[in-house]
């Protein structure tokens, strides 16, 4: 009797450890956590991205979650500073008890974040700033979803220049001071040297800057024709008005955050057809339908505040959704990373291509599509379909 009781106990203490489930999980429950830019002036970023995070959860939520499992999404505010984004994951992880992280706010905040992430082996897909620091090195249980900025100018560059190969064209960049804007220089230098177009002017500044008259005068005086605008936001906005007041005959390059409606309007006074690079769709088909399944999730109010931020954490959840699936009942933060590292050809309901994380880098919705912003329609058009640049 003695032999068969010892033997019950190690049957039962081996099945408890092997049901034992990981933070953030429980028979009904997936909690998942997301950091993002809910205050400041970028608030109207990281409500977009929250917004496609409640979208994905309520999809498949209404199909009966993760084999039946509901997602719970726990979001924190961390006003796009880096140190916030550290202690409001320290919150996820110690209070509520994440199990997966899907909204990483900036690329400092989600760097900020790293050592909590690799620490606690958390399942983290990145789409929010797909900056090529987060992926190399590549860390294990971290998956980033989006092109890099270095290909996203280098797809605009190409563009303007095949549309109108001018050997009086002159070129120019104006970047942020950081790595940011590294990557952005990097698509254009690409460019420049591919193409053997007249490289006019480099011009930086510091994040924050907002007054940009001097270097539209150097602009001008450089007879700037093509630019490369690696401001961001306002910034952005600021930097075509001062060209505008100079009567600059410009064609932009933007970074994919004016390809936003609340971005787009502080280009528009200034009257250029800026152009946008981007790893989702920013019109067509795909956004309508969309549109019209997000409205069993959300109110008329949020529906007006879908953005291609939206868009990009909707398919980040979905595709970290799609692997806990396969992890069936046992599901464990181990057991997702695994079934991420096989994602192979995700369907995004035609939002971007394809997700196949199954590569070295864990890296995935690299494919680039060229928009342009026609400011006396207020509309953006698409120039040239998803491409791998």
């Amino acid at each position: 009797m003695k032999t068969i009781a010892m033997t019950l106990a190690a049957f039962l203490a081996s099945t408890m450890l092997a049901h034992a489930a990981d933070p953030g999980v429980s028979d009904t429950e997936i909690k998942i956590g997301d950091v993002n830019i809910m205050t400041g002036p970028a608030a109207f970023v990281g409500k977009g991205f929250a917004l496609g995070t409640k979208i994905a959860a309520g999809l498949i939520n209404s199909k009966g979650g993760v084999n039946g499992r509901k997602i719970t999404v726990i979001t924190e505010d961390d006003g796009y500073i880096p140190a916030r984004s550290f202690q409001a994951l320290t919150k996820l992880i110690e209070v509520d008890e994440i199990f997966a992280l899907n909204g990483t706010s900036g690329t400092a905040n989600v760097m900020a974040m790293m050592p909590l992430i690799e620490e606690n082996n958390i399942p983290t897909v990145v789409s929010q700033a797909p900056a090529e620091i987060v992926y190399k090195p590549v860390r294990a249980s971290v998956f980033t979803f989006g092109a890099s900025y270095e290909d996203a100018f280098y797809a605009q560059l190409k563009y303007i220049h095949e549309k109108n190969p001018s050997t009086d064209a002159v070129w120019g960049i104006i970047r942020q001071d950081d790595d940011f804007g590294k990557e952005v220089e990097a698509g254009y230098d690409r460019a420049v040297k591919e193409f053997g177009v007249k490289d006019g002017i480099r011009l930086r500044f510091k994040k924050g800057t907002t007054n940009f008259s001097a270097e539209a005068a150097q602009m001008k005086a450089a007879g700037i024709t093509v630019l490369a605008n690696g401001g961001i936001f306002a910034g952005a906005g600021n930097i075509l008005a001062e060209a505008r007041k100079l009567d600059i005959p410009l064609q932009p390059a933007e970074v994919w955050s004016e390809g936003i409606p609340a971005s787009a309007r502080l280009l528009a006074p200034a009257g250029y057809d800026f152009l946008v690079g981007d790893y989702v769709s920013l019109t067509g088909p795909a956004n309508d339908k969309f549109v019209e399944m997000a409205k069993q999730f959300v109110s008329e109010d949020e529906l007006k505040d879908i953005s291609r931020y939206t868009y990009a954490s909707f398919i980040g959840l979905t595709s970290l959704a799609a692997a806990m699936e396969k992890c069936g009942q046992e599901l464990t933060r181990q057991c997702t990373i695994d079934n991420l590292k096989t994602l192979k050809d995700f369907d995004t309901m035609g939002l971007s291509a394809p997700v196949s994380f199954d590569n070295p880098e864990q890296h995935s919705g690299t494919a680039v599509a060229v928009y342009q912003y026609m400011a006396k329609d207020g509309k953006f058009e698409e120039r040239v379909p998803f491409q791998q640049y």
